[in-house]
């Protein structure tokens, strides 16, 4: 086994801007790191939406960095803004969208279910 670096540092350089380049930003799930975790640095700009989906062996932490959004979760709508954490275990259904005219800047932990 290769030697894994001690630390990965990434660094935007372009905010993405569509649909699709929305779906490529930062994530780190590097071999040495704990097993399974991703990390996810996200921007969404003003009418961006991320449509419903469930992961059905993950487990997520929503947290948001500044910018506002809405979390349809279980069919409830929450809608969060800076400092806000949210938890969505493995198998519950959620949705995004950004809320007001500024971008929803936030970071996506997921881990498996075991």
């Amino acid at each position: 086994m290769g030697t894994v670096p001690r630390y990965t540092y990434r660094r935007l350089t372009k905010l993405p801007s569509t649909a699709d380049e929305l779906r490529r930003h930062t994530v780190l799930n590097l071999p040495g790191m704990l097993h399974g975790l991703s990390f996810e640095h996200m921007v969404m700009r003003p009418g961006a939406a991320v449509p419903i989906s469930v992961e059905d062996d993950t487990g997520i932490v929503v947290f948001t960095i500044s910018g506002r959004g809405v979390m349809l979760l279980d069919g409830d709508r929450i809608e969060v803004s800076a400092n806000d954490l949210v938890h969505i275990p493995a198998g519950v259904p959620y949705g995004l969208q950004t809320l007001g005219g500024t971008d929803w800047v936030y970071v996506v932990l997921q881990a498996p279910t075991e």
